[in-house]
Order: structure tokens, then sequence, then C-alpha cells
């Protein structure tokens, strides 16, 4: 699989996937994929080793902060399938329904109401999915 760090970043970042989506979502979106092979797995990989096991993982800012962050830049970059992820992610951290869409409204003057109104509508999906 690689270095022992590798595996070090994977196990923590498999943690954070765990403890911010739940079991079924590391299961079916991305243990398997970064078990597999090919450009998926390895984008599987990096997720799971850079972004969550590195990232995520860092001391600094508590994940209810770095969900805060995350969601902002998603929303103005207009990734709205992410949005709805890390929608799901931030409940997980802790954040509330009413904080997140005070996140989305707070994006208005910088995003715009027409990207701000997509996030708004992913957001509200996720959090009534969940």
């Amino acid at each position: 699989m690689g270095s022992a760090e590798s595996t070090d970043r994977r196990t923590a970042g498999e943690q954070v996937v765990r403890e911010m989506f739940g079991e079924d979502f590391l299961r079916d979106n991305m243990s398997a994929a970064a078990d597999g092979e090919g450009p998926g797995a390895d984008m599987a990989r990096l997720a799971l080793e850079q972004c969550f096991g590195e990232i995520w993982s860092r001391p600094g800012l508590d994940r209810r902060s770095r969900s805060l962050v995350t969601l902002g830049v998603l929303m103005a970059q207009g990734h709205q399938w992410e949005v709805r992820n890390h929608v799901i992610g931030g409940l997980g951290n802790g954040l509330t329904p009413q904080e997140i869409m005070e996140a989305v409204i707070q994006t208005v003057p910088y995003i715009g109401l027409p990207a701000a109104g997509q996030a708004m509508g992913s957001a509200a999906r996720a959090i009534e999915e969940a």
C-alpha cells in the first residue's frame, strides 16, 4: 500500500471520515474506492490520506470551524454535491442546521445571490436527508 506514514495518514483519515460522515459513507464512498486501482483509487487515497488524514487532523482549528471554512469555499466555487456532503459532515462535527443556514446567508454578499441560493437548496436537502 505504501509507506508507514501513508498508512498512518490513511488510518487517521478513515477515522475522521467515519466520525464526520459515518461508517456507511466511509465504506461506500472512500475505502472501497481507495483499495481499488486506477485514477479513481488514486483520488480516493489522496482524499483519505491528505485531505482527511493530514489537513482535517491538524491541530489549530476544531472540526466545527473546519466545516464552516470548507462549506464557505465549496459554496463559493459552486460545488453543490460537495456542499451537500459537507453539510452532512458539518452536522457530524456538531454544527446545527441553523448555523449551517446562517453560514449560507453569510456568503450572499461575497458569492452573490444565485450561488448562495443554490447552496441554500443543497444545504436544505442535505439537512432534510440527515
